[in-house]
């Protein structure tokens, strides 16, 4: 049987790192991500880029899928910039940090989710996931670039819900319940922090399985809330 084939963002790290240990004994993975991620596994094909440059990055893909006249079937987008390691306040916010929030937060998804959406499309049925954050749906003190981006994120993604009710393409996001223990979330911690009530990336991988197997059937438009 032939193996759906999967867009990852963020593939590397965290939870876009969790989900790729999770799916790429189903699908075929193509796997974004500055680093190589540790992944030894034949279904893993790996697209070096930064997400701060997206369209080098769509190029990229749709070469592959096209040089190997590959169906696509989902993408998932797991990569995140917090912008500072520290919060502070507003007026401390440098525009470098905005810049690089919005363009990797929001930008990349546009970019990627615009070029991509056509060969979605093609298919009987095919999904979008991205994670979105409560930083975006409530206040975010000492955190409010890094909320309007989130805030952008989620516009896009239920407006894009929304647009494509009628579609064979299910968009659903996908929130964490509480904090969840990353690469980024430990650089902004002290180093002797006890991450007591904090859940693990893992948390991530049945979710993001089921989703894979019925391709979204039935939940586009959904916020699913992971714990």
């Amino acid at each position: 049987m032939t193996l759906p084939t999967v867009v990852l963002t963020g593939a590397s790290a965290g939870i876009g790192f969790a989900t790729l240990e999770a799916l790429e004994s189903e699908a075929r993975v193509i796997a974004v991500s500055r680093t190589r991620p540790a992944s030894s596994h034949a279904n893993c094909v790996w697209v070096q880029g930064d997400l701060r440059a997206p369209e080098a990055i769509a190029c990229s893909i749709v070469g592959l899928l096209q040089s190997n006249d590959e169906p696509l079937d989902g993408i998932i987008h797991c990569a995140v910039s917090y912008g500072s390691d520290q919060r502070h306040p507003f007026v401390e916010t440098r525009e470098a940090e905005w810049d690089e929030l919005m363009d990797v937060n929001v930008r990349s998804q546009f970019i990627l989710t615009q070029r991509l959406l056509p060969l979605l499309s093609r298919r009987r049925r095919a999904f979008i996931v991205a994670l979105t954050s409560d930083a975006g749906t409530q206040p975010a003190p000492e955190r409010i670039a890094y909320g309007c981006s989130k805030a952008a994120s989620y516009a896009l993604f239920a407006g894009l819900a929304a647009e494509l009710s009628a579609s064979s393409v299910s968009v659903i996001q996908m929130m964490p319940a509480g904090q969840v223990v990353t690469r980024g979330m430990r650089r902004r911690r002290p180093a002797d922090f006890a991450f007591v009530g904090y859940s693990p990336p893992e948390i991530f991988r049945e979710p993001m399985l089921r989703i894979l197997r019925n391709r979204g059937e039935g939940l586009n438009g959904a916020c699913l809330v992971v714990q």
